[in-house]
């Protein structure tokens, strides 16, 4: 199966970076607080937002953007609405940005009020975006339960 990125090591994110290993994916799991990330690879645990839930050894946690995202068939951008734009400026940066960009982030954009999609759009020009929404809960999907 396909290495994929997904940025944002909280509970939404940890939660879908599960669901896509256990769908047979290779996942690398960014988050921006390097002390935080260094906790997941080590103890195998999303402590703070799903104790419980062991990590599987696919999914590869780490703090440095450009290296989650190099090779990766998508990324998957799921950070609070509040970092989304930053998010999405850092990805516009690299030297190689992903070529298709989803994300699970919720609400609108804070400074502006403009939907997600706008920005997205915006920043990051005419390469395949997405979204992903639906009725659901970190700690169901984080477990296997149906959502």
């Amino acid at each position: 199966m396909a290495t994929l990125a997904v940025l944002g090591a909280g509970s939404w994110g940890t939660a879908l970076a599960l669901l896509l290993a256990r769908n047979g994916h290779a996942v690398r799991l960014w988050g921006h607080d390097p002390a935080q990330v260094a906790r997941l690879a080590t103890e195998r645990e999303n402590a703070a937002f799903l104790p419980g839930v062991t990590l599987p050894g696919c999914i590869a946690p780490g703090a440095d953007l450009a290296a989650a995202c190099a090779g990766a068939a998508m990324v998957l951008v799921v950070v609070p609405s509040h970092a989304f734009v930053a998010t999405l400026d850092a990805l516009a940066a690299l030297a190689q940005p992903p070529a298709a960009l989803a994300w699970a982030t919720k609400g609108l954009e804070p400074r502006t009020g403009r939907f997600l999609h706008e920005v997205a759009r915006e920043r990051l020009g005419s390469r395949p975006l997405a979204v992903v929404s639906g009725p659901n809960f970190a700690r169901e999907v984080a477990r296997g339960l149906p959502t």
